[in-house]
């Protein structure tokens, strides 16, 4: 699906949908304490595919025979999250995905869980097949750099208060996506569950039992999504006060979000608001927002200096890559440095044809750029946002968006 926006104001109320991360991890805390707790409207693919994973999971431990088929789809979260979940709640699973999932990095987690007793077997070919794992996992001692995905250690957090054994996670060297796994923490102890932090070291008694705190949970609006509807509120504002557009700026309100949230995405709101200087994204802690943060830099006339993006080349997309070439197919003054982005804002862009690489982030980026654009923007493979927002273009729309849809012919 290709969609063609032209550029315009966007006016009204949006309410931003549920936090994905937030999500996984309370579905998985739900499931593990016996029921189905947690509301979710939200329902993208990356969401079904966790849900689809767990009664897969649980139908395969209930009946004790052959091992469950756990299809993750394209979704990092579900694949790292239950890989460890099910061999401390089951004895094992095959793991199948889509998209770049099959290429993304397991080690050092897997390398980790095949120290204490699992059996890992890599796929052979079969498409879409990722790896096998048998057997139960063991508490004990374990290992993880701080720099890798901040989705290994949360996996094994989660996992590891089912094991019989009490465990110890010690991190190597400084951790990344911090907000992330403050997130688990809260949803552990939610659902009763302790894990004691000292500095860099988190220890987890054996044996433990999620509960339930409440027949029925919600979950808080999403900071990651929510930041394209930011930008653009922020952006239309400081374009309307240097044109003569008319006398009342557009009036757009973003609504659903937790100011008091834990997710690191909240500090889009920071770089909304900071005006002096080259504005710096640490890419490090909020991988997510990078490429909304780069159209916000873009629709400035201000440098913006994206740094520690390393971890960005292994997501949907190489998002370093793609992001960049999102804005330079818009005409933006854009360069790609080592690990990183440097952009020289303008305050405006022209408009072209952007190719949404699979990435849903880049597709609604790409969006919101357009409102700053001159000539109208074609987005090539607009349907990435159902991956965390199914309903991104019918909000675009009620707030006034204009975009025609084509479909790609098929012989």
């Amino acid at each position: 699906m290709d969609i063609t926006i032209k550029p315009s104001e966007l006016r009204g109320t949006v309410r931003v949908p549920e936090s994905k991360s937030q999500a996984h991890r309370l579905l998985i805390a739900s499931a593990m304490a016996g029921g189905s707790f947690v509301e979710i409207n939200n329902r993208s693919d990356d969401i079904e595919a966790t849900i689809r994973c767990l009664d897969a999971l649980k139908s395969g431990a209930a009946e004790g025979t052959d091992l469950p088929v756990l299809d993750c789809g394209e979704s990092g979260s579900t694949l790292r999250f239950m890989l460890p979940l099910a061999v401390t709640y089951g004895c094992g699973a095959e793991f199948f995905g889509r998209g770049r999932l099959p290429e993304r990095p397991l080690s050092p987690l897997d390398e980790q869980m095949a120290e204490h007793g699992v059996i890992i077997e890599r796929a052979q070919g079969e498409a879409g097949k990722i790896l096998t794992v048998r057997g139960r996992m063991k508490g004990g001692e374990f290992t993880l750099p701080g720099n890798v995905s901040s989705q290994f250690l949360t996996g094994l957090l989660m996992a590891l208060p089912l094991a019989e054994e009490s465990s110890r996670i010690r991190l190597t060297g400084p951790m990344e996506s911090k907000g992330y796994v403050t997130m688990t923490l809260d949803a552990l102890k939610y659902f009763g569950i302790s894990v004691l932090r000292e500095d860099d070291t988190y220890y987890i008694k054996g044996n433990q039992k999620y509960t339930s705190p409440a027949p029925r949970i919600n979950v808080e609006g999403d900071w990651s999504n929510g930041a394209f509807w930011l930008v653009a509120s922020r952006v239309q504002v400081e374009h309307w006060k240097f044109s003569d557009a008319g006398s009342h700026a557009p009036d757009m309100k973003v609504t659903g979000l937790n100011k008091d949230s834990v997710q690191a995405d909240r500090k889009i709101m920071r770089l909304i608001r900071s005006s002096r200087g080259p504005m710096i994204v640490d890419a490090s802690q909020v991988p997510d927002l990078v490429p909304i943060a780069c159209v916000l830099g873009a629709l400035r006339e201000r440098t913006t200096v994206v740094e520690n993006g390393a971890r960005l080349r292994i997501k949907e997309s190489d998002r370093l890559r793609t992001t960049y070439e999102m804005l330079r197919s818009l005409g933006a003054d854009i360069h790609e440095i080592e690990d990183g982005l440097l952009i020289h804002g303008t305050g405006s862009l022209r408009g072209g044809t952007v190719d949404g690489a699979g990435d849903h982030r880049i597709v609604m980026a790409a969006a919101i750029a357009a409102i700053g654009c001159k000539e109208p923007v074609t987005i090539l493979g607009a349907e990435a946002v159902a991956k965390s927002y199914p309903g991104f273009f019918d909000d675009y729309r009620a707030l006034g968006g204009e975009f025609t849809i084509s479909h790609a012919k098929t012989e």
